[in-house]
């Protein structure tokens, strides 16, 4: 089914999205190139005994996508032999099956360690390990089908190549949420009833119906995309982000060390978890570290920006953060230019879409963005890559990249776990003692509570800062800004 979102829903839904997905995460993937095609000198060895593996246990079923045909040269289908002055044994080195995923990126070193070499799968006589997903579709409110089909993806790659969860394989319950407190609420109620050890999510913004419900069963919440209050000061929610909170604190954090500012200008659409974290987070935090700030509230559906921008320069600042993103980047791009405002201006990394750069035009070129991801082509964004081409059956990109994080992230715990896998309790003690833990695509995550004071399931908020020079991303600034030591100003 198709559904059409109103331009108001759609500035809704897409900046309480626009802070965490960014198009670096897939633009910098470009330059790895998978194990097959990577290496010319890898021999040959017999081909392996193929692996039995059961298909990923799923309720939403989706049609198992045929796998893509690999291509290699000549070169990585010779042994060659080396020439020594003694007689030397020929020796072979394992190369995995070009038709599986780790067969490709094989012995690659990725968030846990090093990738096998071999597809391996669970093994379906023993007892599932039973996760649950919230995702919203289907309604004109938002509808992001994508954030499903990434996690699906990963499930039947788990399955099939990485053995499961010490054997086991992984069931996901799947219940689609449609953006009000009631389907929430009985999504949640599903969710106790499959008895799943912990809750991923996509995007459910109605979830202030169902955060309840997963504290009184002691259900974690590990990923997803953070869209209200209740869900950020959930003491049993766990997310890889900043939100919009992390994101003011990149900003500000960036202006002050590369631009000296001293004024800056966050202006925000109003809806109650932006006004919060623009009011209680980037106001408060630029204040307590020396800048004058102005705060410019703007009806949450408006695509005119003259008269925000217009107050804005009335302020004379150094820095201007606009919290908005999808159909509004463009405009707020294309409306600084005109009023020749020489303010640095910070948008939410989705504005850096390449369908919104066509828009905006030569407007964009000194616009900075930020990602919270690495801004370098690492081994997590090809296996991403790799596992969305081979294993999810409809389109999983965008908001699919931070679920993906999410469940993997999750199966990570669950493997350290061993037997205590389908154990609420011992799920909630082990990540809650994550100290710099590796997070899958992302920056090492800590839930000590204490990230940033008052937003407690924000484990991971720290930022990269970039700008887009010629279609390329461009780094602002080297590395991470630490944004948990800029909160920590606050006191």
């Amino acid at each position: 089914m198709t559904v059409r979102r109103s331009s108001a829903t759609t500035a809704l839904v897409a900046l309480l999205v626009a802070s965490l997905v960014s198009c670096s995460e897939e633009r910098v993937q470009e330059g790895i190139e998978t194990a097959s095609t990577a290496s010319t000198t890898a021999p040959v060895i017999t081909e392996p005994p193929a692996t039995t593996a059961p298909s990923s246990i799923v309720t939403t079923v989706a049609p198992t996508t045929t796998t893509a045909a690999t291509t290699t040269t000549d070169a990585a289908t010779t042994t060659t032999a080396a020439t020594t002055t003694t007689a030397a044994a020929t020796t072979t080195v394992p190369v995995g099956d070009p038709n599986t995923v780790v067969g490709r990126l094989g012995g690659a070193e990725w968030f846990m360690g090093q990738l096998p070499v071999q597809a391996r799968g669970a093994d379906p006589d023993l007892d599932p390990v039973r996760v649950g997903l919230l995702n919203q579709e289907d309604s004109p409110a938002g509808s992001f089908p994508e954030a499903r089909a990434a996690v699906e993806a990963a499930v039947r790659w788990v399955n099939e190549e990485l053995g499961g969860v010490n054997g086991r394989p992984v069931e996901l319950e799947v219940c689609v949420t449609d953006f009000t407190v009631e389907r929430s609420q009985a999504c949640a109620q599903q969710m106790v009833m499959a008895d799943v050890v912990a809750v991923t999510t996509g995007i459910d913004i109605g979830s202030t119906g169902a955060i309840p419900i997963f504290e009184q069963n002691g259900i974690p919440v590990v990923g997803g995309i953070p869209t209200n209050m209740a869900e950020m000061e959930s003491p049993s929610a766990f997310y890889f982000s900043g939100a919009m909170a992390g994101a003011y604190a990149g900003f500000i954090g960036h202006a002050i060390e590369h631009f000296g500012a001293s004024r800056i200008v966050l202006a925000h659409g109003e809806f109650e978890s932006f006004t919060v974290s623009t009011r209680d987070y980037g106001a408060a935090l630029a204040e307590a570290l020396g800048l004058e700030v102005k705060l410019i509230p703007f009806p949450l559906f408006t695509f005119d920006f003259l008269p925000v921008l217009t107050k804005a320069a009335e302020f004379e600042p150094d820095a201007i953060v606009v919290a908005a993103a999808d159909l509004s980047c463009a405009p707020i791009m294309q409306t600084m230019v005109d009023l020749g405002i020489e303010a640095q201006l910070y948008l939410v990394g989705s504005c850096a879409a390449e369908e919104i750069l066509e828009v905006a035009g030569s407007a964009a070129e000194t616009v900075l963005f930020n990602s919270e991801s690495p801004l370098e082509a690492t081994v997590d964004g090809a296996v991403y890559e790799e596992v969305v081409a081979q294993y999810a059956s409809e389109p999983a990109g965008g908001v699919g990249t931070v679920s993906m994080r999410g469940f993997l992230n999750l199966y990570a715990l669950l493997i350290e776990l061993g037997p205590d896998a389908g154990s609420r309790e011992a799920l909630l003690d082990l990540i809650r003692s994550a100290v710099d833990r590796p997070s899958f695509w992302g920056h090492p995550y800590t839930c000590d509570r204490q990230q940033i004071p008052g937003l407690p399931a924000l484990c991971a908020p720290q930022q990269t800062i970039f700008s887009i020079v010629e279609g390329e991303v461009v780094p602002a600034d080297d590395g991470w800004i630490d944004t948990p030591a800029l909160f920590a100003q606050l006191g």
